[in-house]
């Protein structure tokens, strides 16, 4: 009988021919692989593991555009139906993609800032994980994207909570990667919640631990962090030492998102130092990466730090349009729980044409502290 089922299997791709396939789906249009998925052997658990591969990579250097491709595969996928043994997927193959796919989604629309998406699509992972054998680590990987958005929504208190346990099962089930970036959150909730130090200890930590590895990823992006608590602390020598540790890395990596973070970063190193000029060119240049990736509520938000710059400079009226700009973003994507009354200020001090400074740099404050 197995030898039966066998041969009507559908015969898969070998590794190598998978990747060719897996290359080849990228350069077509997604508008014009309708109705050809299956010519694009999108099928084929050779052709999603390079693929999905290739979208995880992206997630830092395009999001819109992992997005557009996740949501394009998930629905494919889900309208698959199961015809064991005559299709090449085995047992749960096609649970663990659906499942993949709709966590790089998620993952995608948090660096969109797309918060209810994100949760819709981390329960469609979630769902489809529970369907697989060994799903201990992806669904751990799954609580990991919801405490970043967590950690982004200042629910400090909940992520402090939970977070112990994500380390525990990451370490538990021998996941080292993982167990650096849970330390990201770590080390965010120290600096949140008025412990810098501890944070620069914890980044340092991972510092060393990707060096080790050979991870540059995670290392220039600890480096990127650093560069914020540094300039929050005074510490210029120090800021500026690992923003050159960093900026080659994210350019070779072509990580638009951290090095867009690395302007922002720099860009409040050159204001303590009083030099406003220098300090409007790297938020710009923060702005125009956050742009050209997508990321319009990080757009907005530079707006409210290039604002108060412009006031130290004497330019109101300047201040006031990048205000204006800012504000319908900062309202489309619901981004101020807790600048909720600082932005009220400022929309009644626009009304009466004379900025409330303090609300302004409570509620760009409350952003520069988000941006980690």
């Amino acid at each position: 009988m197995t030898g039966e089922l066998r041969a009507f299997r559908k015969k898969r791709l070998s590794p190598e021919e998978g990747k060719a396939a897996s290359s080849a789906i990228f350069e077509i249009p997604l508008e014009e692989r309708l109705g050809k998925e299956a010519q694009l052997h999108l099928d084929d658990p050779e052709t999603l593991l390079p693929y999905l591969e290739s979208l995880r990579d992206k997630l830092e250097v395009s999001p819109r555009d992992v997005l557009s491709e996740a949501n394009f595969l998930y629905e494919f996928l889900a309208k698959l139906e199961p015809r064991y043994p005559a299709d090449s997927f085995l047992l749960d193959e096609r649970e663990y993609f659906l499942g993949e796919t709709a966590r790089i989604a998620g993952t995608a629309c948090r660096h969109l800032s797309k918060r209810e998406q994100v949760r819709s699509w981390l329960d469609l992972a979630e769902g489809w994980f529970l369907l697989t054998e060994n799903a201990a680590g992806n669904l751990s990987k799954v609580s990991y994207q919801r405490l970043a958005l967590r950690t982004e929504e200042r629910d400090f208190a909940e992520v402090q909570k939970l977070l112990p346990q994500l380390l525990s099962s990451f370490e538990k089930l021998g996941m080292s990667e993982d167990v650096q970036k849970a330390r990201f959150l770590e080390a965010e909730i120290f600096k949140e919640t008025g412990r810098p130090e501890e944070a620069v200890r914890v980044y340092g930590q991972v510092v060393e631990d990707a060096r080790a590895s050979r991870n540059d990823r995670l290392l220039a992006l600890a480096h990127v962090n650093l560069v914020q608590i540094h300039g929050l602390l005074g510490e210029a020598e120090e800021a500026v030492r690992n923003a050159k540790e960093a900026a080659p890395l994210l350019r070779r990596l072509g990580n638009r998102i951290a090095l867009a973070k690395l302007h922002w970063g720099i860009g409040y190193i050159q204001r303590s130092a009083g030099d406003v000029t220098a300090s409007i060119g790297e938020y710009r240049a923060a702005q125009d990466e956050f742009v050209q990736l997508g990321m319009r509520a990080d757009v907005a938000a530079v707006q409210l730090v290039i604002a108060d710059l412009f006031l130290d400079a004497g330019q109101e009226k300047q201040a006031e349009w990048e205000i204006r700009q800012a504000l319908p973003l900062i309202d489309e994507y619901k981004l101020v729980p807790e600048g909720f009354a600082a932005m009220t200020l400022l929309r009644e001090s626009l009304r009466r044409q004379k900025i409330d400074r303090q609300a302004l740099r409570n509620l760009h404050g409350y952003f520069e502290e988000l941006n980690s």
